[in-house]
């Protein structure tokens, strides 16, 4: 019998405490699995979509908001902007694309949002592989052709039901963020034409319109916006919208180079055309400042779970190695040598440590992927849970180094054992 199946033997007569020592280090295992991969991943998602355009403009307010809408149609819409000062902003040097959105209109809580037709044959781009990426593409029907005409995400026609030919009437406000007086554009419906294909971004959550039908259905909207930015702002924005005042929630930009966004930025500052945000530093910023510290918090409850695993592993195999005294002496009597005891019980640590690592494992990528069901649902981020990154490999390892390094005290105390001591104990 080799010391594998010994070791495997012994593990087995006491399953209870081996079963408790491999759950504890797999919920260690898990939570810290499922949490790197959340981050992970939610962070891939972002950075995917948000290196899709190298500046964003938007109405007086927080940048970090404007870009959580105008990108991932997140938060409430930032203070509006004319349409003249997007007609300017697209005339400006190294701008290569811009593209309006207008936001606001809700339909069962999936963003309605308003552009051009040219925003859907735009390829987004990597920094980094200059690989490209077409989010708009369609799996049935049409892209709109006119007013009342919409195409919608993947997952926003799933959880309505809405297929092409269906018609709804969307909510000026969205409920689920708390705006009680939203109010319906009675007799106006949106005929749906197209539906897109799963991108995995959020545009899988979103309505899509063009720029005429949120305009024809807000018109005493824009008016009333219009007399709050000049009450609020001590000027009249309708200095920018000569000759058109009609408004939008944000324009997306792409330059020629992302080297240009500083400077981009700082001639929008002085044309007083409204508030400019590079869409990475605003993700970065949500990282540092709201998501990481989380994490660090989690990352440390698992670690402190690593070492009361450990603690269990030691004691059980102290306890067990003082309960079999005899039968390692009668090993040891029929030649094992002092060595290979100690590699026995070294063995059971790798054992019930690896087993536990494994199991955790498990747990991680499930829980990760019923997160990334949750997440998908409400935010359009897909999550692929069972990819598994340099970071979780390296706390696998520090936990299977943790596991051994508490096998060694009981092991050692199975190496000094006297055999003739041992061979007497009852």
């Amino acid at each position: 019998m080799s010391l594998w199946q010994i070791a495997w033997h012994y593990l087995w007569n006491r399953w209870f405490t081996t079963i408790l020592t491999i759950v504890s280090v797999a919920l260690a295992v898990g939570l810290i699995s499922s949490i790197l991969t959340i981050r992970n991943e939610t962070r891939d998602r972002f950075e995917e979509e948000q290196q899709a355009y190298d500046v964003v403009v938007g109405g007086p307010g927080s940048p970090l908001q404007l870009v959580l809408n105008a990108i991932y149609y997140m938060d409430r819409p930032s203070f509006p902007m004319a349409y003249s000062d997007y007609l300017r902003l697209k005339e400006e040097e190294d701008v290569v694309h811009a593209f309006p959105i207008m936001l606001g209109d809700t339909y069962k809580s999936f963003r309605i949002v308003g552009s051009t037709r040219e925003m859907f044959d735009y390829p987004w781009e990597s920094d980094m592989t200059r690989e490209k990426r077409y989010p708009f593409q369609i799996e049935e029907g049409r892209f709109y052709e006119r007013e009342m005409e919409a195409v919608i995400g993947y997952r926003a026609a799933r959880e309505t039901g809405l297929v092409v030919g269906s018609t709804f009437e969307g909510i000026h406000g969205t409920v689920d963020m708390g705006e009680l007086n939203v109010e319906s554009h009675a007799g106006e419906e949106y005929t749906v034409v197209g539906i897109l294909k799963p991108s995995a971004t959020s545009n899988d959550r979103a309505i899509f319109v063009n720029l005429e039908s949120v305009w024809h259905l807000h018109d005493d909207h824009d008016e009333s916006d219009a007399d709050h930015a000049e009450d609020d702002h001590g000027h009249d924005d309708h200095d920018h919208a000569i000759p058109d005042d009609r408004m939008i929630s944000a324009v997306l930009i792409d330059l020629e180079s992302a080297a240009y966004r500083w400077q981009f930025m700082d001639r929008v500052l002085e044309m007083q055309i409204g508030t400019p945000a590079v869409p990475v530093d605003q993700v970065l910023i949500l990282y540092t400042q709201l998501l990481e510290p989380a994490v660090v918090v989690m990352k440390g409850v698992g670690y402190v779970v690593v070492v009361i695993s450990a603690l269990s592993i030691m004691i059980g195999l102290y306890l067990s190695i003082i309960q079999r005294r005899r039968d390692l002496a009668i090993m040891r009597a029929l030649g094992a040598s002092r060595g290979e005891i100690f590699g026995a019980v070294m063995i059971e640590a790798f054992l019930v440590t690896g087993i536990g690592v494994l199991c955790g494992w498990g747990v991680g990528k499930i829980v990760a992927i019923g997160l990334g069901q949750y997440m998908a649902e409400n935010y359009g981020l897909t999550i692929h849970g069972v990819s598994t990154s340099m970071e979780e490999l390296q706390f696998f390892a520090i936990v299977m180094f943790v596991g051994l390094f508490s096998g060694i005290v009981p092991a050692w105390q199975a190496y000094q054992a006297d055999i003739a001591e041992d061979l007497q104990a009852s």
